[in-house]
């Protein structure tokens, strides 16, 4: 996904089906200037925002669909808080290669659902893999094996910061080395095949202590749901994930993230001190 001034350049989504993807409500912020500093933030149009579909590349191939429509979360507060990130886009055009070898419809869990802690997670995209360097973003999709961090130890180390309910942590505490990064921002956090979490924002992109913070779906299923989406019958969303191998880790790399950064906060990471 890229829009005109995106804030962090582009961000990943989830297809959900040929007319509907689901992304990172800060994705759809972009900066306002003046000239010597940044001002404050707007919503884009749906007019300045291109998605990319059936490639694995970010900046060529598959098909480019413009959007006519953006479900922001109403409850969602760029310059406030984390806490709502979701929103839906409704495409153009339908996504013609649709269930095909390069394109497939995600599955959501039902409302309610609830991921193990110390699960088995993946979460994919185009994000950089050095936080420290801006040019690092991989042309190919990457995906990064992490663990379910339960929310108590989330909430702990977060404070204000999380939503006990509408956010999913998962990282590799103790250990650090990989995680989402900036770019990630939008793409989907996976659970035996199923969409749990749509990247939200980290402190760093591979610390050990921090855990990633993810957007939690199935606290959102009943309002993506009621956003319009007309679901295929066979694509309805599962009571029980099947069973699918996870890939193996990759370094620092998943979807776009374009972390919303609270008052006075810096490259996009969270500051504890802030009072968002």
């Amino acid at each position: 996904m890229r829009g005109q001034k995106l804030l962090g350049g582009f961000c990943g989504g989830v297809i959900l089906t040929q007319h509907h993807v689901v992304t990172a409500a800060h994705c759809l912020f972009r900066k306002v200037n003046d000239t010597t500093a940044v001002t404050g933030t707007t919503i884009l149009r749906a007019s300045e925002v291109v998605i990319r579909v059936g490639s694995t590349y970010n900046d060529r191939g598959g098909s480019e669909h413009a959007t006519s429509k953006t479900v922001v979360h109403e409850d969602y507060k760029y310059s406030k808080s984390y806490n709502n990130d979701v929103a839906v886009l409704v495409l153009s055009t339908s996504v013609s290669n649709y269930r095909s070898s390069s394109v497939q419809p995600a599955a959501i869990p039902p409302g309610g659902y609830v991921v193990p802690d110390n699960a088995s997670v993946v979460a994919v995209g185009w994000g950089q893999t050095d936080e420290n360097c801006i040019n690092s973003s991989p042309l190919g999709l990457r995906h990064v094996g992490l663990r379910k961090v339960d929310r108590d130890t989330c909430a702990a180390r977060y404070l204000i910061f999380f939503s006990y309910n509408n956010m999913l942590c998962a990282g590799l505490l103790g250990v650090g080395g990989a995680g989402i990064c900036t770019g990630d921002s939008g793409g989907p956090l996976v659970y035996n095949g199923v969409v749990v979490g749509v990247t939200s924002f980290s402190m760093t992109c591979d610390d050990s202590f921090y855990p990633q913070v993810f957007t939690r779906v199935s606290n959102y299923t009943n309002w993506i749901n009621n956003t319009g989406i007309a679901w295929p019958t066979q694509q309805q969303s599962v009571e029980r994930p099947p069973p699918r191998r996870h890939a193996a880790a990759a370094r620092c790399s998943p979807m776009p993230r374009a972390n919303p950064p609270p008052p006075d906060a810096t490259s996009g990471h969270v500051e504890p001190s802030s009072t968002s």
